[in-house]
């Protein structure tokens, strides 16, 4: 009995590993605290330990949770409460999460016209 149990969850999970699809999604990376008390910039950094990564993406206006567990978190932390992060990995639409495999910083800041003027 104990054999066919974990056979039929083995199947399942495969089942459900083939069927998760691979997306790159660009937005803004915080924390789900700070999107659901609307912080963006603001974002406390105390969230970023106490909270799960999310990425808010303003095409979708929407924005998912990230399973950043196979990234360098040292990746991850340059881009924190930043616009233009790139995260790819697979998507599982129960949960709105993407595990992420990939990861892409946001370019630096462009040079400002009037920087050093004042």
């Amino acid at each position: 009995m104990k054999k066919i149990l974990i056979g039929l969850m083995m199947a399942v999970l495969t089942v459900s590993a083939v069927n998760a699809k691979e997306i790159t999604k660009t937005g803004f990376l915080t924390t789900e605290q700070c999107l659901e008390n609307d912080y963006f910039t603001d974002c406390r950094l105390e969230t970023y330990a106490n909270s799960k990564l999310a990425l808010y993406v303003h095409n979708d206006l929407d924005y998912y949770i990230i399973d950043a567990s196979h990234l360098e978190m040292h990746e991850v932390d340059e881009g924190f409460a930043r616009d233009k992060v790139s995260i790819t990995g697979k998507y599982d639409a129960k949960t709105n999460t993407i595990h992420a495999t990939k990861y892409k910083g946001p370019p630096p800041p462009t040079k400002s016209f009037f920087k050093g003027c004042m």
